[in-house]
């Protein structure tokens, strides 16, 4: 019932020069995308749980990002993603342990549209420069960092099954909102 996200080197985002047509990429490849189709079954969970830890499960998911200035366009492509490897469960029984860590998956998806739509509508990208544009990855990282401890805080970790609805409905509405950013 714990959500962990992969190192991110936000720095190696941008070229110093941001030379044309030069692709940059952050995390390594993707083992499972996020898809409307693809809903994570106990089976994709494949790592195994660190002895210390108390939870149940643990879902390890990431966003990753390649981006390249194309004549003098941004061309990025943000991916929510799900690493079978570092994620693992001690409970392959429970429905609502799954949709709790299902959720983790979908709110990773949900700030991979919002970084899109900022990387879309960022007047200028090329031009800015990769402190400016660096500042805004690492705003939609943190962002997304914190809403994810603040769902596990307030669903106490999927136990609070209200709550834990409340979620869903809330982040199945806002993903519907940035359907054009899927």
């Amino acid at each position: 019932m714990s959500f962990s996200f992969l190192p991110l080197w936000i720095s190696a985002l941008f070229f110093a020069s941001f030379p044309e047509t030069t692709p940059t990429t952050i995390a390594p490849a993707a083992d499972i995308p996020w898809s409307v189709q693809k809903r994570l079954t106990w089976d994709d969970f494949a790592g195994n749980p660190a002895p210390e830890n108390q939870h149940h499960a643990l879902t390890s998911t990431n966003m990753e990002m390649k981006v390249k200035c194309e004549n003098n366009k941004l061309k990025f492509k943000v991916e929510a993603v799900f690493n079978p490897k570092e994620s693992w469960t001690r409970n392959k029984t429970s429905v609502l342990l799954l949709a709790h860590e299902q959720l983790h998956f979908d709110l990773t998806e949900l700030h991979a549209r919002l970084l899109r739509k900022r990387l879309a509508e960022l007047p200028n990208a090329c031009q800015r420069g990769a402190g400016d544009l660096n500042k805004y990855a690492n705003e939609a990282f943190n962002n997304w960092h914190q809403e994810q401890d603040l769902y596990d805080q307030e669903s106490r970790h999927g136990l609070n099954k209200e709550v834990q609805m409340e979620w869903i409905a809330s982040v199945s509405l806002r993903l519907k909102q940035l359907e054009a950013y899927k």
